[in-house]
């Protein structure tokens, strides 16, 4: 025991490195052995990854270059697709263990790779692919590239830097709150200010632009699909300035942060925001301009109109760090302790129903897990209904099951896979790309899992014939349903103001 504490005090960034690469390797060792199947939008994500392009339709292309690789080297299994995940948040963690060790101490930096780590958050994006596994490695790695250039301005640290914010903007356009957050920090912090209005600064903004600039060209030739859809997830247009959303935006970051340890964060912004400009604080106060912004900005969006939890995962980088080094440091070791207790129970508990899918069942939790469940058995099943009917196309009403049949439909023999387009133009991907055409309209085999779209389909057929039910398993008494209808004569009718009226939107 005295060699290996005398190993990590003479070799900590190397000790903090392995104690992390095991907690990757143990979070790896579980998306290979979970039973989960992918929900759609890692089908999605799986889709892109088979062609390289610098932009597609609703994200930027890291996601699809990262899983491209994965599924190249290990194959178009589940766990191929996720390969990144949980090495992506090790990569986080460890450069915030660098980041907490550099502005502060030794201490603050392993208290801040071990919060992040252990967020809930943490651990579910580090079984499911998502843009956040990749944006929040990028993001701390940002960090820990502006500090060092406040710390000695130089050309190789502003481009270190720039590179940096531009491969998370390619990750996630998120990143631009970390542009407004490197902005605040040059407000607030006069070595900030003099490293970010210097040459230093100058080359930080020509790497972002080199590294950013093939997706920005990719999406002016594309008529700015992706810009466009991240703007339509705001969804302002249908404004509701609702006080329950934004109520439950906060206690979503409750799971996403941790209980106790989201309590030590709003401790930790009081503390530095009640103090002012003291200079004790100035290192704090440069962290809360990386978390105030994506928090208030998604906090707003969630009383206007709607914002899921991870929307503000940016802020929580940063977060770790703060929490990491002002809860320790005012005595609150045993709460900080109890929250990352807490935080890793949690996270073992959720690997534990991943990987057991019968303990899921027995306490009444398959319903956080039905999106990654019954996508094979769905596609199997609809492929031999479309045999026995002869189909000359499966066509689908929503884009999940569309996905979802294109990634596991790799294996097995199906007809075209066709998407109905609701309205007029194209909404989604598969609608961009797999919409029906002319010729595959013989005998097609529809399956709406929405109800409310079945009468608006029908309408856009000629003929229109029921052909049964099919109900999946996706947990005790839940199922996934599909109104099958065999149907020809495909003749979409104009999406006009009259059509609408005849056929309103369902809400």
């Amino acid at each position: 025991m005295s060699r290996l504490q005398a190993s990590w005090r003479g070799h900590p960034r190397l000790a903090v490195g392995i104690v992390i690469a095991i907690v990757c390797l143990i979070r790896l060792l579980a998306v290979v052995a979970t039973s989960l199947e992918l929900g759609p939008d890692e089908s999605q994500y799986w889709r892109w990854g088979q062609a390289f392009d610098w932009g597609y339709y609703s994200k930027p292309p890291l996601i699809a270059w990262a899983i491209g690789s994965s599924t190249t080297l290990f194959g178009d299994t589940e766990w191929a697709v996720r390969f990144w995940a949980p090495i992506a948040h090790g990569i986080a963690g460890y450069a915030l263990y660098l980041l907490g060790r550099a502005m502060f101490d030794e201490c603050a930096g392993v208290w801040a790779a071990i919060i992040y780590l252990s967020m809930p958050g943490v651990w579910l994006s580090s079984t499911v692919m998502s843009t956040d596994a990749l944006l929040l490695p990028l993001w701390s790695l940002g960090l820990l590239a502006l500090w060092q250039l406040r710390q000695a301005p130089s050309v190789l640290n502003g481009v270190l830097l720039g590179a940096a914010i531009g491969a998370a903007m390619l990750a996630k356009y998120a990143a631009l709150y970390f542009v407004l957050g490197a902005g605040l920090a040059a407000v607030v912090d006069p070595d900030t200010r003099k490293a970010l209005l210097s040459v230093s600064g100058i080359a930080a903004f020509v790497a972002l632009l080199a590294v950013l600039a093939p997706n920005l060209l990719w999406n002016a030739a594309n008529d700015f699909a992706t810009v466009g859809h991240t703007g339509d997830n705001a969804n302002w247009s249908n404004a509701s300035f609702d006080p329950g959303n934004l109520l439950k935006f906060a206690v979503d970051q409750l799971g996403v942060f941790g209980p106790i340890t989201f309590g030590l964060l709003c401790f930790c912004i009081a503390v530095v925001l009640l103090n002012g400009r003291a200079p004790e604080l100035r290192r704090e106060q440069w962290l809360l301009c990386f978390i105030l912004p994506p928090l208030i900005i998604i906090a707003v969006q969630a009383f206007v109109s709607r914002a899921h939890a991870n929307w503000a995962a940016s802020a929580y980088p940063a977060a770790a760090v703060l929490v990491g080094a002002l809860a320790m440091s005012r005595g609150l070791r045993t709460w900080t302790v109890s929250g990352v207790a807490l935080n890793v129970f949690v996270g073992l508990a959720y690997l534990w129903l991943a990987l057991s899918p019968a303990s899921a069942n027995a306490i009444g939790a398959d319903n956080a897990f039905k999106r990654v469940r019954g996508w094979e058995a769905t596609t199997a099943q609809l492929g031999q209904i479309a045999a026995d009917n002869n189909a000359t196309a499966i066509l689908f009403d929503e884009r999940e099951p569309w996905h979802a049949a294109d990634f596991y439909g790799e294996t097995i023999t199906l007809p075209p896979l066709r998407i109905w387009r609701s309205l007029e133009g194209p909404q989604n991907f598969a609608e961009e790309t797999a919409a029906l055409s002319e010729g595959e309209d013989g005998r097609v085999l529809v399956a709406v899992s929405v109800p409310a779209y079945q009468e608006r389909i029908a309408a856009d057929f000629e003929q229109f014939d029921p052909s049964g039910v099919l109900e999946i398993p996706i947990g005790p008494d839940r199922y996934r349903r599909f109104d099958l209808f065999i149907a020809s004569g495909f003749a979409p009718l104009p999406r006009t103001d009259d059509y609408f009226e005849t056929y309103p939107l369902p809400e």
